[in-house]
């Protein structure tokens, strides 16, 4: 009866350590995940925010134009 517990207790240890080493590369891959999207999600903000300087350049240019055409007069 010992020595059965003996082994069930080895095989127990056995499968703690695969666990453990399971949730420990589930965890790696969690934050290898996490990293990427935030690198997916900053790319997306910095293409949006490089359109968007050209909205501010037409419309600086509509405004010295009209300034322009303010001072003709």
């Amino acid at each position: 009866m010992v020595q059965d517990l003996k082994q069930d207790i080895g095989t127990l240890k056995m499968e703690l350590a695969e666990t453990t080493t399971l949730i420990r590369d589930y965890n790696g891959l969690r934050q290898k995940i996490n990293e990427c999207e935030k690198a997916l999600f900053e790319g997306q903000g910095k293409a949006a925010g490089g359109k968007e300087i050209y909205g501010y350049i037409v419309g600086a240019m509509g405004l010295i134009m009209a300034l322009i055409s303010f001072a003709v007069k």
